[in-house]
């Protein structure tokens, strides 16, 4: 599920330039304003049943006033928020055994650096943490370096990851990267199953699209299920994984993490 939807309730920021929005956006982070909020990814025909819970970073008090993820992209500094949140999800994994988490990261944060080198080995090291952390790649922007993202998808699997292709259909995604990087799972953007609310070519769309995607990954799951009627019809196209708002909103605890994660340098 793309980052967008976390920034809902805006704070006043008057007329700050794209500049002074990042400076704001990365001052808020160093003073730990920021908090993780999980949504779980769950069996479209056992939905308490949880394959992992996807963690999304919310400002403590609702919002900045504008939606920062698009605009880290556009400036291209959106790296090393990139990287405090995966450092951030491996501290969570080490500390609790029992968490299986997911995280997002931007598709301009696949090129290999030093940070990617020390994070790799961490997980490298740890496998009963790697093997429980899912990183999902974005699709709203294009990767720098198309051999790099590959290399980078190679190397987080090899270590023990799963990889996820997140919105996919709504960006940039192409399928010789998906092809080439074999991600274990690839998420359909919610625009499809909104679609497939209001008509029958936007159903028809949605089941050739699943079954598609079926062929590329060997996990695929529907997001955006809002009411009852877009589950029925998730389970009557064959979808097996969902995440949606049906089956709970983001929330700051978890049964076997209480309390507030801040992320912060």
């Amino acid at each position: 599920m793309s980052r967008s939807a976390t920034f809902m309730a805006p704070i006043t920021v008057g007329s700050l330039d794209d500049l002074q929005r990042a400076h704001l956006f990365y001052d808020e982070l160093q003073r730990g304003h920021f908090c993780l909020a999980f949504q779980a990814v769950v069996a479209t025909h056992d939905p308490e049943r949880i394959l992992y819970r996807e963690s999304l970073l919310r400002h403590e008090n609702g919002g900045l006033g504008f939606n920062p993820f698009p605009l880290l992209e556009r400036l291209h500094v959106i790296r090393p928020l990139d990287h405090r949140v995966l450092n951030t999800m491996i501290g969570l994994l080490q500390a609790h055994p029992g968490l299986t988490l997911g995280c997002n990261i931007s598709a301009l944060s696949t090129v290999m650096d030093k940070d990617w080198d020390s994070t790799l080995e961490v997980l490298a090291g740890d496998q009963s943490v790697s093997r429980r952390l899912v990183v999902e790649i974005t699709e709203s922007t294009v990767p720098p370096c198309h051999n790099s993202a590959v290399e980078l998808v190679t190397h987080l699997r090899n270590s023990g990851c799963q990889v996820a292709v997140d919105d996919f259909g709504s960006g940039f995604g192409t399928l010789a990267f998906i092809q080439q990087s074999q991600p274990d799972i690839i998420k359909i953007d919610q625009s499809y199953i909104q679609r497939a609310r209001s008509n029958a070519q936007g159903e028809l769309t949605l089941k050739y699209l699943l079954e598609l995607c079926k062929t590329l990954a060997p996990c695929v799951i529907v997001e955006g299920i809002e009411t009852p009627e877009d589950l029925q019809r998730a389970q009557s196209l064959g979808s097996e994984w969902l995440q949606g708002y049906l089956f709970g909103r983001p929330g700051f605890a978890l049964a076997d993490l209480p309390g507030i994660q801040r992320v912060s340098a």
